[in-house]
């Protein structure tokens, strides 16, 4: 006769059970998969398939009880890692769009706007094209893959334990750093800024030499026309700027995983 104790069946069911939970926080909110497009059913299977490969290379997890007050409390921190690890790399790739939108905007897209099913808000054409091919970029790059050892290594250094606590550094870092996120979206935009400040000055001197010349006609067009000039130039660059994007989500989930460890 078989006998299964409780404390071995707890053991048992965690060694999958808080690697899941982790990793259906990473795919809630990762790029690609966080999109709202993807559905639920998908990002759980997804999940329970990631889990199951995750767990035998884990090690033992501590047993505790679901029910309890711990098991509760480890439940919502598991997510909560998983989160971290997933907004860092999310957030560090919407400097893209950050630069789209400001392109866009400049170049008199403001009226064009589109629903980003990534992003889930609503952002100019232009906007929304760089997302998504960033978004294609990411994972020709591996940056999945990437983001996946980075959540396996977050075991070790933010293990499965009562131990474990909410720093709210890392939490304050992560907002720290959506500013200067935003700041580097606007660099990325600078040149294509750059060009239709000129051409504004250039146009606001033609106007007062010339009055009597239709400025609105003719500055839609040659912003429009200026913003795809910039644009040219950019995307031969952005497999690069997603690299350095990528490799700058990652290092920073790592940090915040170190800052909540400690």
């Amino acid at each position: 006769m078989i006998d299964v104790t409780t404390l071995q069946l707890e053991q048992w069911i965690g060694a999958f059970f808080w690697p899941f939970l982790r990793v259906l926080g990473v795919l809630a909110v990762a790029p690609l998969f966080g999109a709202t497009e993807i559905p639920v059913q998908v990002r759980v299977g997804l999940s329970v398939v990631i889990a199951v490969a995750l767990a035998p290379a884990l090690g033992t997890m501590p047993p505790v009880d679901l029910g309890s007050a711990l098991g509760l409390t480890l439940v919502v921190q598991q997510l909560l890692v998983g989160l971290i690890i997933g907004m860092s790399m999310s957030l560090v790739l919407s400097t893209v769009q950050i630069a789209g939108s400001i392109i866009g905007l400049q170049m008199g897209l403001s009226f064009s706007t589109l629903f980003d099913p990534v992003q889930g808000v609503e952002v100019t054409s232009l906007a929304s094209f760089l997302n998504m091919l960033t978004v294609l970029l990411f994972v020709a790059l591996n940056g999945h893959l990437l983001l996946l050892g980075v959540l396996a290594r977050s075991f070790t250094l933010v293990p499965v334990g009562p131990h474990l606590g909410l720093a709210a550094a890392s939490w304050r870092d992560l907002a720290l750093e959506g500013s200067a996120l935003f700041s580097l979206g606007l660099a990325l935009s600078a040149p294509a800024l750059g060009v239709v400040l000129i051409a504004n000055i250039g146009l606001g001197v033609l106007t007062r030499l010339a009055p009597q010349l239709n400025m609105f006609a003719i500055g839609f067009a040659l912003f429009f026309a200026l913003g795809f000039f910039a644009l040219y130039l950019l995307l031969p660059m952005l497999q690069v700027i997603v690299r350095h994007l990528v490799e700058m989500g990652l290092e920073l989930a790592t940090r915040l995983l170190a800052a909540q460890a400690g």
